[in-house]
């Protein structure tokens, strides 16, 4: 409305609209395009315009960044650059064999062994996972303390904070060259278990997702094949 100046509401046109819109971009223009409708809309009915000049106009709605699922190629630098017994490893494996958020990462331990499965409630949405506990993540957590808290500790043997976690990933992954961050990983375990012919549902209460459309999107992944072989250490 700033951009029209001092001009009257009969004499502005979709045109008008459009452009002031498109010079704005982004999510502001797409705010912009939500309140301002209904108002011209209001002043239709009072009489001072004919037409609401938002009527037929279509505003493209800014796409938001996908987060990069952990490729093959990521999966193997990591692999590459460290080592087992280094907490930067433990992290990646049981982010990768668990498809734990960094929330969630930070609290889980021995505690949530219930037979063959790894049961917690996420911290983000309270949202239970059961994760099957496959040999591949038996033999990380047979690499944790048996009394400890938590799976992770720090150097002064307390659990992480979610931030300082997932802060230590990051920058460990930058040393590898890695792309992806933690929750690359999350969407990696996500193809692995639809690649071995979970459905949408059973990998849905595995990650603790709220919704199945989640799971679709991470589940759509490219290099498949590729990261299956290497989780399961054929690579």
């Amino acid at each position: 409305m700033r951009a029209q100046g001092n001009r009257p509401l009969s004499a502005i046109t979709p045109r008008d609209i459009e452009n002031a819109l498109y010079a704005k971009g982004g999510h502001g223009a797409v705010n912009d395009f939500k309140a301002l409708r209904p108002v011209f809309e209001h002043v239709k009915r009072l009489g001072f315009i004919a037409r609401n000049p938002l009527v037929g106009i279509e505003i493209d709605r800014p796409v938001p960044n996908e987060l990069p699922t952990a490729d093959a190629d990521d999966i193997a630098a990591f692999i590459k650059r460290w080592e087992v017994g280094t907490v930067e490893r433990l992290i990646f494996d049981l982010g990768l064999y668990t498809g734990a958020a960094r929330a969630d990462l930070a609290v889980i331990g021995r505690h949530n062994i219930k037979g063959n499965v790894l049961i917690f409630n996420r911290v983000k949405t309270g949202v239970p996972s059961y994760v099957p506990i496959t040999p591949e993540l038996r033999a990380v957590i047979a690499r944790t303390p048996d009394i400890s808290p938590t799976f992770i500790l720090s150097k002064w043997r307390k659990p992480y904070q979610p931030q300082s976690l997932g802060q230590r990933f990051e920058d460990a992954a930058v040393a590898a060259g890695m792309k992806a961050r933690l929750h690359g990983l999350r969407k990696a375990f996500c193809v692995y278990w639809a690649e071995n012919g979970k459905t949408v549902h059973q990998i849905a209460a595995m990650a603790g997702h709220l919704t199945l459309k989640e799971v679709e999107r991470y589940t759509r992944a490219a290099d498949r094949e590729q990261i299956v072989r290497l989780v399961m250490g054929e690579v």
